[in-house]
């Protein structure tokens, strides 16, 4: 575990020098990490993840409180089984430890404090960085962008870049692969839609990172404006950050933009979690983060290709270590390997446990129902809401498609064949929905109730 140490004394110079050489050293550990085979990295994240064992139960004041000393001796010696006996780190714990209570270094080692936007539970959750974490997640991202990014692109960043690092990371991340940056943000009064698209336009950039759900909202905007994003806007990529994305919904943006869709998966008090490839696979970062997969109720660990709850271990975090975190997300880890040659499992995103959704006897996601829903739409808005009467599914469509009988039919049989559900249509009202949209700093697909006409 790379470290990096505020230098004392009084020497600017020489302190700048210590600093400047400690950055190289991250950047020579990143690159032989990232270089690893299988087997080579296998074995250097058993080791990683007896040292954070270690440093968490000896300096996290939580994590000494919280995990019981023989078995925290046990895993960090790296015992058969020791590790799996550790108890499950929540949400939860996060919540009641804020703001400090997680913090496992001097606070005069901290150079970057983020928090969540509170969309779990309604309570925020801190996460804390040395440098060395800081930096290192950086040039991993940037390892990982260099498949589909390089100095010819320009990067329009319509992320949160307010406490949460999802911002500044993809920011410098990007900047250090030699792209130009034109750093929009997230719902600021000063940077509304109408101005992100005059943006893209006078920049010519060629990337958007943002929710699935704003590029669509913004090339709407643009449509509006009399832009064809296709044809008028230079983007051929976009990195889709803070919000799951169905397969229909990559195709919509393809078919809006005329540009290819990206997945990303990261959390405030973890940084990038799993990043695409040139197949666009979504890849673990196993580098930073030792990834499970386990049963939501029993917590029993679940063999790779099953579906479970994914819970993480930080392998590079000083300031902030988890152990056996639940993250709520439902997943799976495929092992085989993929087409782009990467020695990384792929993780398969089903959504979250509290987006499950009951429809009649059958349980499912929202991330099931916008495929089925994205699917069957064919004219834009790309906009919808949805609510659960019992076995029925209560759709809310924007005047263009709940007029559509194509449409309505595609989103029936869909909701029949997959889901056992029927399905009743309702008219959205756009603009709420909109307003929605235009204020939120990470935009979703809302629910129904809210936004059909006279709701």
């Amino acid at each position: 575990m790379t470290t990096l140490a505020r230098p004392s004394g009084h020497d600017a110079r020489g302190r700048l020098r210590d600093v400047l050489r400690s950055r190289v050293d991250i950047a020579r550990h990143v690159a032989e990490v990232t270089s690893f085979d299988r087997q080579a990295l296998d074995a250097w994240v058993r080791e990683a993840r007896a040292a954070t064992v270690a440093h968490a139960c000896r300096n996290s004041p939580f994590y000494a409180d919280f995990v019981p000393a023989h078995l925290a001796r046990a895993a960090a010696d790296g015992g058969a089984g020791a590790f799996g006996a550790l108890p499950f780190t929540t949400r939860e714990h996060l919540s009641a430890a804020y703001p400090l209570g997680m913090l496992a270094v001097p606070r005069r080692d901290v150079i970057r404090f983020d928090e969540s936007s509170g969309t779990g539970n309604g309570r925020p959750i801190a996460a804390f960085f040395t440098m060395a974490d800081w930096l290192e997640n950086n040039l991993t991202v940037a390892t990982l962008l260099s498949c589909v990014l390089d100095e010819r692109d320009v990067a329009a960043i319509a992320v949160p870049y307010e406490l949460a690092g999802v911002g500044q990371d993809l920011d410098r991340a990007i900047e250090v692969l030699g792209c130009a940056i034109v750093p929009l943000g997230a719902a600021s009064p000063s940077c509304p839609p109408e101005r992100m698209v005059d943006a893209l336009h006078r920049s010519g950039a060629t990337t958007l990172v943002c929710s699935g759900t704003r590029a669509l909202y913004l090339g709407e905007i643009a449509r509006r404006g009399g832009i064809d994003p296709r044809a008028d806007l230079g983007v051929s990529k976009i990195l889709m950050a803070g919000e799951g994305s169905s397969p229909a919904k990559k195709r919509r943006l393809a078919d809006q933009w005329g540009a290819t869709a990206y997945s990303m998966f990261g959390m405030t008090e973890t940084n990038t979690l799993a990043m695409f490839c040139t197949h666009r696979e979504l890849h673990l970062v196993e580098t930073r983060t030792y990834f499970e997969i386990v049963d939501p109720a029993s917590g029993e660990p679940l063999p790779d290709g099953t579906v479970g709850e994914l819970a993480l271990t930080t392998l590079a975090s000083r300031a902030m270590p988890l152990l056996r975190y639940k993250t709520g997300d439902v997943c799976q880890i495929e092992a085989a390997p993929c087409g782009c040659g990467s020695p990384l499992r792929r993780l398969r995103h089903r959504g979250r446990i509290g987006d499950r959704i009951r429809i009649g006897d059958r349980g499912t996601s929202q991330l099931e129902i916008e495929d089925i829903v994205l699917g069957g739409m064919t004219r834009p808005p790309y906009y919808f809401a949805f609510d659960v009467d019992g076995a029925v599914l209560e759709v809310a469509l924007p005047p263009s498609s709940v007029d559509d009988d194509a449409t309505r039919t595609s989103i029936a049989d869909g909701a029949r064949d997959r889901l056992g559900a029927r399905v009743g249509f309702r008219r959205l009202d756009v603009s709420r929905f909109e307003t929605a949209l235009r204020t939120s700093a990470k935009p979703t697909m809302r629910n129904f109730s809210a936004h059909h006409e006279g709701g």
